[in-house]
């Protein structure tokens, strides 16, 4: 039988409890709020870009053109099915999906260091303007991010815990986000680092990491393997991969990397990971892995193929958690007498995050063209006959319902073997020119010129966004 002493100190860690769960659901749901606002404010605003007009036209002929990364087209077409097709209703899946990753973001943190870094991850995550702009996209990426946090959080708790069902929760989410986006089958490398590295490094072994976790896990992904064998397999997965035509470098997508976390939050990330491997912890080096393996094997991989920075999204979470742990772990020692650095470090990295966002909408378009207007000033104005010249013609597709399209590329390079054509022929020929692809395809100015020289400026929508000049123009010459 208890003493009245005892019941009492039961009471009140019962209640000291119940008040933190109250606190944490406080601010989860504070963040969630903001991130919904945050999410579908503008959500169709902005024009497409190239390739959500690709996803969403190929969406819609899903499954019968299948594509490498399925689930994204399926949930796209389902949302266009019901509410019509349009920018809101092609992006509103992965906006509520990502949404929905706010309180993954949140357990995955906590579960590994602790409510308050839970709390700080999840507030980053909530105004990051790289995580808002995946959310606002009818694209993979924010699916890939959900699927892939979740797949982690779930096999650092199986070895943890060395619980089975943890380990196919993995294997679960694992797959879906490899259905996903094809790019997080880079997590099995992550996991396999972490498995060899902390073998070899002076901290105490999880209680899970047995054989059995490691062939629940594996074995299947192994057996898929088999698989390869088959051509028809390997051109499926390849299909996508091309040259590097648009001049990426290693330092490139680095540097892409870290301008899309911020420069204040990609140092925080790093610090938080230094701090975790100088005192060997083990969710600090699981993260480790997480953000810097797939980095460097996306690294190597762009000496020879075409990558881009941004298939490294899948990676975020690791880079938020552990500029979390910074974070909290600045406050936890701010009773020691060091209050004014973390406070500092958090107005930083806040400010930098808020700032960022205010730009992306306020001043950059959702860091895309503005295609939708440029056609607008158009439309109705090119007659049947007329010639479109456009970077990717499928864009025109979309906005102009018009099929007599050339692509930019191809004009450049024989731009006066059309001109005889259309001067023979007497069509007008339009020219929507995005500058991005300009600076590829005209590097040094000569078609440029041509335009200058040859047609008359009809509008002109510019745009700077992610340090790039994402300006659209429209151009006319006339021929009747």
């Amino acid at each position: 039988m208890l003493r009245s002493s005892d019941s009492d100190y039961n009471y009140v860690n019962r209640k000291a409890d119940f008040a933190q769960v109250f606190e944490e659901l406080i601010f989860l749901t504070i963040f969630i709020a903001i991130g919904t606002l945050i999410r579908f404010w503008k959500l169709g605003a902005w024009s497409f870009w190239a390739d959500e007009i690709f996803a969403v036209q190929d969406a819609l002929k899903f499954p019968d053109t299948m594509n490498i990364n399925p689930m994204i087209y399926l949930i796209i077409k389902n949302f266009a099915s019901s509410f019509g097709i349009s920018e809101w209703s092609a992006r509103l899946g992965p906006c509520i999906i990502g949404i929905i990753s706010i309180p993954i973001i949140y357990w995955f943190a906590r579960s590994m260091f602790g409510v308050r870094t839970g709390i700080i991850s999840a507030l980053f995550l909530t105004i990051h303007p790289w995580h808002i702009f995946w959310s606002q996209n009818a694209r993979a990426y924010s699916l890939a991010f959900l699927f892939s946090a979740i797949s982690a959080v779930f096999f650092y708790q199986a070895f943890e815990k060395n619980k089975v069902r943890y380990t196919l929760g993995s294997l679960l989410f694992t797959v879906l986000a490899i259905s996903s986006y094809l790019h997080c089958v880079l997590l099995l490398p992550v996991f396999v680092g972490y498995l060899v590295l902390i073998t070899f490094l002076p901290v105490n072994m999880p209680k899970g990491l047995n054989k059995k976790n490691i062939i629940v896990f594996f074995l299947p992904f192994a057996l898929a393997c088999l698989l390869l064998i088959l051509p028809t397999v390997r051109g499926y997965i390849s299909s996508g991969w091309g040259s590097n035509e648009w001049g990426r470098n290693t330092l490139y997508i680095f540097f892409t990397v870290m301008y899309s976390l911020g420069i204040p939050f990609s140092v925080a990330s790093l610090m938080g990971g230094l701090h975790s491997f100088a005192y060997l912890n083990r969710g600090g080096i699981f993260l480790i892995c997480y953000a810097l393996i797939p980095l460097t094997i996306i690294l190597v991989i762009s000496t020879f193929l075409n990558v881009a920075g941004y298939y490294l999204f899948f990676t975020m979470p690791a880079y938020v958690i552990l500029a979390g742990l910074l974070a909290s772990e600045l406050i936890e020692t701010s009773s020691k007498g060091s209050k004014a650095i973390s406070s500092a470090v958090m107005v930083i990295l806040l400010i930098s995050l808020i700032s960022q966002t205010y730009l992306y909408f306020m001043n950059e378009n959702g860091g895309r063209e503005r295609w939708k207007e440029a056609f607008g000033t158009i439309s109705g104005k090119v007659e049947k006959d007329d010639y479109v010249v456009i970077s990717m013609p499928r864009i025109a597709e979309y906005y102009l319902q018009k099929t007599n399209l050339l692509q930019l590329e191809n004009v450049i390079a024989s731009i006066d073997s059309y001109k005889n054509t259309w001067h023979s022929e007497k069509r007008n020929v339009w020219f929507v020119i995005d500058e991005s692809s300009l600076n590829i395809l005209d590097s040094q100015d000569r078609f440029r010129d041509w335009i200058y020289a040859n047609c008359r400026m009809v509008s002109d929508f510019p745009i700077y966004a992610r340090v790039m000049d994402r300006s659209v123009s429209v151009w006319k010459m006339d021929q009747k």
